[in-house]
């Protein structure tokens, strides 16, 4: 059969085992020896490269299939709900588009000036834990406005239910009574009755036209009207489940990095007190211009993407890359082993903010060499969202703060669900407002920490 070559595994197990031991550590290593598209066992095909990885997720839609989630593995779903779907997904591309998403930065920006401070007095701090209790706030609000309180806190009970499936190396029917799944089907009716409350309280006080993200989705259009509220239920829950995870990842990364490299935590907060104001509101104006810190960000998502791996599915026999996959083969892109290419990116573990320079190697890089939201049809659309709350929560916190790392930390990546930096915990002391120290004076290039396998015995901070 035309396959890609492939390591071979056990007879009864595959691969399965040895990606389970070390999901990163073996998506890298079978990649340098196999190249850009190789076979992952009998059903799955991994594409390290970038040509073919925008292949398939440019042609997601046409010939590759998203991925199923746990919650929705058993609906089939008819022409008319698909339709619906797909004026949902529109739908919440415009609620959450650059231009709506930058007049929320106020907003976005006063929660954290409130929140942020009351982390000093907690000790060591856990600041994945505390960003995603912010994050699930700030969706909140975003998606319900005045609302929020109605189904706050809700989708962390589900992401909490959620991890032991997606952590589990056999994958069990959803159907199946097992006490994980009953966990996750209540998290999950809780949130959606949480969400429903909110729909009800704006129909029956006639306010469905509140300028959040529920008034964009309750809008009738032209060609498919009112979306129902099932549509509705699921897209928000969707929303709020995405809204709390993936940036708090991205954040302890950047955070993890800038612990490492004092010489650019000084930097970050010499460019956030020089832009941000002590008082009054921060608008978009100042959140452009934190252009070392966005350049931060954007470094630490190609070293740590918590969207580490994207998933597609033949949705018939196609050709890629000179082999044909049958229908239903499984594709995997892991972003994570393409971003830390040195074919893409010169000295690849050097963590170097300034390779996003105009001149720099990361703006020079072949197209999708860089994917820490995907590409195609199903890109993240809480890009903004997520690099407003990434970027100022940075700002906010390296202004005022002194971070360093907790004695005996040691930080290991999780890749179980978003690539996620287990064990970080800081210090906070209160900052010395720089006199000297300029954003823009050279930066140091510092080797990255444990620039071997990365999932040796951990990543000390």
């Amino acid at each position: 059969m035309n396959r890609p070559p492939g390591p071979p595994g056990t007879r009864l197990a595959g691969n399965g085992p040895a990606y389970d031991k070390d999901r990163l550590g073996f998506m890298t290593e079978m990649s340098q020896r196999y190249g850009g598209i190789w076979s992952f066992d009998r059903h799955i095909v991994v594409i390290a490269d970038p040509a073919l990885a925008g292949e398939v997720l440019l042609r997601t839609n046409k010939d590759f299939g998203g991925e199923v989630d746990f919650l929705h593995q058993k609906q089939k779903e008819d022409d008319a709900t698909m339709q619906q779907w797909a004026s949902s997904r529109a739908a919440r591309m415009r609620g959450m588009r650059p231009s709506a998403m930058q007049d929320r930065i106020p907003l976005i920006a006063a929660e954290m000036g409130r929140e942020i401070p009351k982390w000093m007095t907690a000790g060591n701090v856990d600041v994945v834990d505390r960003m995603r209790a912010l994050t699930s706030w700030l969706g909140s609000l975003i998606c319900f406005g005045p609302d929020a309180s109605l189904a706050h806190g809700l989708e962390q009970d589900l992401f909490d239910a959620l991890l032991p499936v997606i952590r589990s190396t056999i994958v069990w029917p959803s159907w199946m009574p097992l006490p994980r799944h009953r966990r996750v089907v209540r998290a999950n009716r809780a949130l959606e009755n949480g969400i429903s409350q909110v729909i009800t309280a704006r129909r029956s006080q006639d306010r469905t036209d509140a300028a959040d993200l529920l008034g964009v989705l309750m809008k009738p259009t032209g060609r498919h009207g009112e979306l129902s509220d099932r549509i509705l239920r699921e897209t928000l829950a969707a929303t709020l489940l995405a809204a709390q995870s993936a940036p708090s990842s991205g954040f302890g990364w950047t955070i993890h990095e800038l612990v490492n490299h004092p010489h650019i935590q000084q930097r970050v907060a010499a460019e956030a007190a020089a832009v941000l104001p002590s008082t009054g509101p921060i608008t978009s104006d100042h959140y452009t211009r934190l252009e070392y810190t966005a350049r931060v960000v954007k470094e630490a998502m190609r070293l740590w993407p918590p969207n580490w791996v994207y998933a597609r599915h033949a949705l018939h026999d196609t050709a890629l890359g000179g082999y044909t996959l049958p229908r239903d083969t499984k594709v995997m892109v892991p972003s994570y082993v393409i971003q830390r290419d040195a074919q893409w990116f010169p000295d690849p573990l050097v963590f170097d903010p300034d390779r996003w320079l105009p001149e720099g190697s990361g703006t020079k890089a072949v197209p999708h060499a860089y994917l820490p939201f995907g590409a195609g049809p199903l890109v993240c659309m809480g890009l903004s969202w997520s690099l407003i709350e990434m970027t100022l929560g940075v700002a906010l916190l390296m202004r005022d703060f002194t971070v360093e790392r907790a004695p005996g930390t040691n930080v290991v990546p999780d890749p179980a669900r978003e690539l996620t930096p287990a064990g970080l915990m800081v210090r906070l002391s209160e900052r010395q407002r720089p006199t000297h120290s300029s954003p823009d004076e050279p930066l140091r290039r510092i080797p990255a920490p444990n620039s071997g396998c990365p999932m040796a015995a951990g990543v000390p901070v």
